[in-house]
């Protein structure tokens, strides 16, 4: 399933490169498929126990214990979900792209390719193929199809996100070193490398460098504050297909990478890296209403507005590593997993709306835009509703993540969970500071003629959708992640 899933999307790519005129078609037709695939596969997991599933291992480089090994668990299932779910929707609001469009749905599928790749991979080696092929369609989804400073943003997203890669790189190779010096066999299969890691002899400096070079890479990637400054240039350039792809689903990499290997690898770590992800926790989430309420573009608001929401993913695995009640710090590392998913669709609504807006009235500038409401009812109907799940109203789907976050670090690390809570009046204040200035508010003096295009309102429409269905209905999802976490943490 998981090779065949694969299969299309790269298919579909090449072919969506060479059929020029009907390229549009070919990437909806094979994200589609992908879509389908991956729905079927997440139903087939209602009954599973947590364990990896769809598994299939070929060897590949023998003499370095290199396989393409993939499978999927209750973590990694619900992001492959996201990432065909998204991508498909995508290639529908970008419809009308008349620029290099064969090369454009081209990029979107590789994509959509590399991505689920990361979240399947169960081969350390394999795992970074697909992690550097996720920065080459970005790099160039944003060089071209991008803004004024396109050229700028593009180099320092791959500037970033590269040199952080290589450090982490350096991580694995050194788990590699000496689970081979100590088992005879060299490998690189992740389940066997994390279970041997707790029995690995290790210097001190060598084990904190390990840590350190994982969390760095992972940090990076999220971005976490100061890490970030590369997440509101590349937002604000790349084209709005660019940006929910790049928050929807790119940045869930990190969180991805710290809840799937330093959660096993905490349990010989020193315990000031658990501290040191609570700080870089809190420190997002605090910096993102100071940073976002200036902001004088709805783009670059929005953009900032990630950095906070991923925070909740770093404060909910330091709760979730440190010793405390079994059943608090299971709840910790389930809403921040959640979280990956929830922040995936809540982002694809603002990043959306935000792009409607630029097509439909010329401008993301606050100082130009208000008065969204009457000429585009429909559309503001839905920017709201994306905003009000993103301030982490009950019933959507954000709220169950945060709560559930928030809840279990108040038991486990309440300082750090106070220094959060303080963020909330503020995460209000600077959405409706933005929904004041664009849908509400008086009418800017050029308003736009009519309100959105079917391909424009059908994406909005389902993501808004899928806000409320988890959010009331979130037990597929949660319960499915929860029954992973405890096999991964060694939690009962």
């Amino acid at each position: 399933m998981i090779s065949f899933l694969l299969s299309i999307l790269l298919i579909g790519s090449l072919l969506s490169f060479f059929v020029k005129r009907y390229s549009r078609e070919v990437a909806l037709v094979f994200t589609g498929i992908a879509f389908l695939l991956s729905t079927v596969m997440f139903a087939n997991m209602f009954s599973f126990e947590g364990g990896v599933v769809y598994v299939e291992k070929v060897q590949w480089i023998r003499s370095l214990g290199i396989a393409y090994h993939v499978g999927v668990d209750g973590i990694s299932m619900p992001l492959v979900l996201l990432t065909t779910f998204v991508s498909f929707l995508c290639v529908i609001y970008a419809w009308e792209e008349r620029l290099r469009p064969n090369q454009f749905y081209g990029l979107i599928v590789l994509l959509d390719f590399a991505l689920v790749g990361v979240f399947v991979s169960l081969d350390f080696f394999l795992f970074y193929i697909f992690w550097e092929l996720v920065l080459i369609p970005m790099f160039f989804v944003i060089g071209i199809w991008g803004g004024e400073r396109k050229d700028y943003s593009a180099i320092k997203f791959l500037i970033y996100t590269h040199v952080s890669s290589v450090v982490m790189l350096a991580g694995i190779f050194a788990i590699f070193y000496f689970n081979w010096q100590i088992t005879g066999e060299p490998t690189f299969d992740i389940p066997t490398l994390m279970k041997n890691y707790i029995n690995l002899e290790f210097t001190p400096l060598w084990r904190d460098f390990i840590f350190f070079a994982l969390l760095f890479g992972f940090l990076v990637k999220m971005p976490a504050v100061p890490f970030h400054t590369w997440l509101p240039d590349a937002h604000v350039e790349a084209p709005t297909v660019g940006s929910i792809l790049l928050a929807g689903v790119l940045l869930k990499m990190g969180g991805y990478g710290l809840i799937r290997f330093l959660i096993p690898m905490s349990v010989n770590a020193n315990p000031i890296f658990i501290t040191i992800i609570a700080i870089f926790a809190v420190a997002s989430i605090l910096y993102t209403p100071l940073a976002a309420l200036p902001q004088k573009d709805l783009k670059r608001l929005v953009a900032f507005s990630s950095i906070g929401h991923m925070g909740f993913v770093s404060l909910g695995v330091s709760a979730g590593l440190m010793i405390g009640d079994p059943d608090m710090r299971l709840l910790a590392l389930t809403g921040a997993t959640f979280q990956l998913f929830a922040h995936g669709v809540i982002t694809s609504v603002l990043f959306g709306s935000a792009g409607v807006i630029q097509h439909h009235a010329g401008t993301r500038l606050f100082e130009n835009l208000g008065g969204l409401m009457k000429p585009m009812p429909k559309f503001s109907f839905l920017m709201v509703l994306g905003f009000f799940a993103s301030m982490g109203f009950p019933g959507m789907v954000g709220f169950v993540a945060e709560f559930s976050v928030l809840a279990s670090s108040l038991a486990l690390i309440p300082v750090f969970a106070i220094l959060a809570l303080l963020s909330i009046p503020l995460s209000v204040v600077y959405h409706l500071y933005a929904l004041q200035r664009t849908v509400f508010g008086l009418p800017s003096k050029v308003l736009p003629e009519r309100d959105m295009y079917l391909y424009e309102l059908l994406p909005l429409l389902i993501w808004v959708i899928t806000t409320i269905l988890f959010g009331i209905f979130p037990s597929p999802i949660f319960e499915m992640i929860e029954k992973s976490i405890r096999l991964i943490g060694g939690i009962t």
